[in-house]
């Protein structure tokens, strides 16, 4: 069984829920002083109406006056900054209670660590603020943030600590601190052989459902042509995948993971499972 790296999400997510390790990467990132973390959740589910998509976030964090996404992303996905904004909606739906005024909402920051360069211009960093297209300079202080890494231009940064953060994500090499302290929890975690196992597990159950989803969305697609429409790929594709989403965040928030392995290879056993669930 191979060792898992921090660009394995049940890996990024274990070693980065640690408050010290997660303060410090944020440092390293935002170049600022994160001066204490209050919580720290992986898998965190946000759903901004009933209704709507829900989202499943990598690392969610509150530290002082502020929340924190940080998602790690090995493959292109040509939506990022479209996902960063629905990320951004639900965040701030969640962050006020009834009554209370906009001011109350917290600074917001949202990081995608890439190991790929997202945006094509060979940046290590890329930080988004909003502005105004009439007034150059204006700043805008809405409180949010997002920034994408490119984890191969590791080079290209000047800033150690980001650096290094980077190579590792990309190379593997831990060089510096940040990065040395990643590498060995990244190694005890390892060496506890039946999380390992049961992460495998999950993981390939992951990616058997993917395998389902696609195959769902080609079904959905055919049945759109035949209808002469094309409406049939987006609602294959829509609540297959939601339908997936939500029971895996359910099991996950009551413990209960080890629910899916016996139905993994069984759609009819997991679309029952799915029912018994309210999904």
């Amino acid at each position: 069984m191979r060792d898992l790296t921090i660009k394995d999400w049940p890996m990024f997510d274990k070693v980065v829920r640690d408050p010290e390790v997660c303060a410090l990467m944020l440092e390293a990132i935002l170049g600022i002083e994160v001066d204490r973390i209050e919580y720290a959740d992986d898998e965190h589910f946000e759903k901004p109406y009933l209704s709507g998509r829900g989202v499943r976030m990598d690392v969610f964090v509150k530290g002082s006056g502020a929340v924190y996404d940080i998602e790690m992303q090995t493959v292109y996905d040509p939506n990022l900054v479209r996902r960063m904004r629905y990320y951004q909606v639900a965040m701030d739906t969640g962050a006020l209670n009834e009554g209370e005024d906009y001011d109350r909402l917290p600074e917001s920051y949202i990081i995608f660590i890439c190991d790929h360069d997202p945006f094509g211009r060979g940046l290590p960093r890329y930080t988004m603020k909003h502005g105004c297209k009439e007034a150059e300079g204006l700043v805008i202080d809405d409180g949010i943030c997002w920034v994408a890494l490119n984890a191969p231009a590791w080079d290209k940064e000047h800033d150690a600590p980001l650096s290094q953060l980077l190579e590792y994500v990309h190379t593997g090499r831990a060089e510096g601190c940040l990065a040395r302290i990643l590498d060995e929890r990244v190694r005890d975690v390892n060496g506890n052989e039946a999380w390992k196992e049961r992460t495998m597990g999950f993981m390939t159950i992951e990616m058997d459902q993917r395998v389902k989803l696609r195959q769902a969305e080609k079904r959905g697609y055919a049945a759109g042509e035949e209808a002469g429409e094309v409406r049939g790929e987006a609602k294959g594709k829509a609540e297959e995948r939601g339908r997936f989403e939500a029971l895996v965040t359910k099991l996950i928030s009551e413990g209960r993971l080890s629910d899916l392995e016996p139905v993994a290879s069984d759609p009819e056993a997991l679309s029952r499972l799915m029912v018994e669930n309210g999904v």
